[in-house]
């Protein structure tokens, strides 16, 4: 099963800007611009690896949300372009 993780963290620079915050990314240069719910996705995927469903999980805890069919295909999604991005990569969970 597939695990995220941030791709070096501790180098990112965050700064909150009323409740949007932007990260920049010094390896690539770049500036991204999230709202509190991207910036949760990397807090905790720069805590440790996590699948999908883990970090669906804690997200739902941290916002207090209901499931929904619809959230784990939008987590998804964030991680897609995030991975596009370079700020998390893929690992796999050593057996």
């Amino acid at each position: 099963m597939d695990h995220w993780q941030v791709h070096g963290f501790s180098s990112l620079r965050i700064e909150n800007w009323d409740g949007e915050f932007t990260v920049f990314q010094p390896e690539s240069g770049k500036t991204h611009f999230l709202n509190e719910m991207g910036l949760q996705v990397l807090i905790m995927l720069g805590q440790s690896p996590v699948t999908l469903e883990g970090l669906c999980q804690k997200l739902s805890e941290y916002f207090t949300l209901l499931p929904d069919t619809q959230f784990p295909e939008q987590i998804a999604r964030t991680l897609q372009r995030f991975e596009a991005l370079g700020l998390i990569v893929r690992v796999k969970e050593s057996a």
